[in-house]
Parts: C-alpha cells; structure tokens; sequence
C-alpha cells in the first residue's frame, strides 16, 4: 500500500506543470493548418485549414467564443467557432497586405491589428469587421497585446524593440531596444505580474517590467529566428522553438519541457484557458 501511494503522489507530481495553470489547450498553425494541443492527454488534433501558408498570431474572444487571426498573404482577418464541432472560416475584415499581429478586446468588443510591410499600420475594427479605424502608423509593428484594464497596447517594432501606446494613441512610451539585429517574432504581457516576455533574434527570452526595468533572461534556446509564437499562462510561458512547442516556468533559468514536436515549423500558439481569463 506504501509502494502504491508514493507511486500516486510521484505521478501526480510529475502531472502538475501541465494542468497547474489551469490551461487545457493550446492551439498553434503549422504548414496551413490550425492544431490543438492537449494538455491533460497530450493528443493532437487538427481543427481547420487556415486557407493559408502564413499565419503568424492567433487571439480569443472569450464573451462571444471565436478564435481570430490574420492571413499574411491573404491579406484579410477571419474567425472560427470554438470550442465547436462548426469550425467554418468567417471573413471579418480585408486588411492591408501582410497582416501579422492580432490582438482581441472582448470587453470593448474591438480587434487590433498590425501590418508590419508597406502601410506599417496599427488599425482597428469592431469584432463584426465594421467601424475600420486606421490608428497610427509605426516602424515595422509585427505583434500587438492589450492590458485592457489599463488601456495599454505593447507593440514590437520587428527589428528596434518593444513599446506601449495608450488605446487613444495619446501617449507613447519606448519600453526596451532590442541588442540584436535580429527580428523580434513574438511577445507576450503578464498583466497579473505587470511583466512582458520577449524573444530577442538570438533566441534569448527576456522578461522586463512593464516600464521597461528589471530586465532578465529567462532562457537561452539557441535557436535565434525561430521562435515565432510566445504565450503566458499562470506560472508558465508557452513558446514555439522551430517545429517545437515547448513551456517553461516564468523563473529564470528554468529548464524547458518539450510538449509536441510537429513536422513543420510552429508559426504562432494561443493558450485557451478553461478559466476564461
């Protein structure tokens, strides 16, 4: 009976980093295909086919339960029930050419998006496609986050570093620069922690207040351009590492636990938590 128990408690031990964060899905695109993966039985689903080779950022609306991404070389936002056995593709929006980042205001019933070539737009449209606003235009924007609660929107700026703008783009403010000459592919904010997550073009993921202080490396992955989706969820990070979806406790120095190796390079994740948050 000592044997049995010690046994229980050593599996589910080994069980928390998986379930802890109350995350239950996490879904990424690969090679024209939108995936779920199961965090509690480690299964892979294929949901849908994008219609497209290129889709860098995906975000939730948790009032209305619609997945929204971009289609970079289809130049147009869509949208698709979920959880749902009906995952059929609506179009929201045309967009610039190369859209890449995304960001979801369920509160405000809003999207944002990016257009990091030619236009180099950040612009917004309510979550029907309707009411198109052109904000501003910034150097090279490829990912967009919301504190909705502080109505702040953090921007990288592909090959110079982060920023936040306030929703009504009266104050701007250059949070860090980036040290490589490398493009930034993915960032992420800890509203709970007031903290956002980075990968710089070496592969280093890098934590900074959201002031832009008390900068820190988190990991060292070795894998300069390659991490091209970042997303965090309680006390981890999840992160694409080429064709690798990997998590990480948010503790520097923390040793990485691969969850899936696809076929193809991972190109953005979302993490859709049960909790609703």
């Amino acid at each position: 009976m000592g044997v049995r128990i010690w046994f229980c408690m050593c599996l589910l031990a080994h069980c928390v980093p998986l379930t802890s964060s109350l995350s239950s899905k996490v879904l990424y695109s690969a090679n024209n295909a939108i995936m779920e993966f199961d965090l509690d039985t480690r299964t892979v689903t294929k949901l849908l086919e994008p219609g497209s080779n290129r889709v860098f950022a995906m975000d939730y609306d948790y009032k209305h339960r619609f997945i929204y991404f971009p289609r970079y070389d289809t130049n147009d936002i869509v949208r698709f029930a979920y959880p749902s056995s009906n995952r059929t593709l609506q179009t929201v929006v045309q967009t610039d050419p190369f859209p890449s980042g995304i960001a979801v205001d369920s509160t405000n019933e809003h999207i944002y998006w990016v257009v990091p070539a030619g236009t180099n737009t950040l612009s917004r449209c309510n979550l029907d496609g309707s009411n198109l606003t052109l904000l501003t235009t910034l150097s090279v924007p490829y990912v967009v986050r919301l504190d909705v609660t502080n109505r702040w929107m953090y921007i990288v700026k592909a090959y110079i570093g982060v920023m936040k703008l306030r929703f009504d783009i009266a104050e701007q403010q250059m949070l860090v620069n980036i040290t490589t000459s490398a493009i930034i592919h993915c960032m992420d904010i800890d509203t709970d922690e007031s903290r956002v997550y980075w990968f710089e073009g070496n592969g280093e993921l890098i934590s900074a207040k959201d002031d832009g202080s008390d900068i820190k490396t988190i990991i060292s992955t070795n894998t300069g351009g390659n991490n091209f989706g970042l997303r965090v969820s309680g006390s981890y990070l999840y992160y694409a590492g080429n064709k690798q979806l990997l998590m990480v406790n948010k503790t520097p120095v923390s040793t990485p636990t691969v969850l899936y190796n696809d076929t193809s390079r991972i190109e953005s994740i979302f993490v859709f938590n049960q909790s609703g948050m």
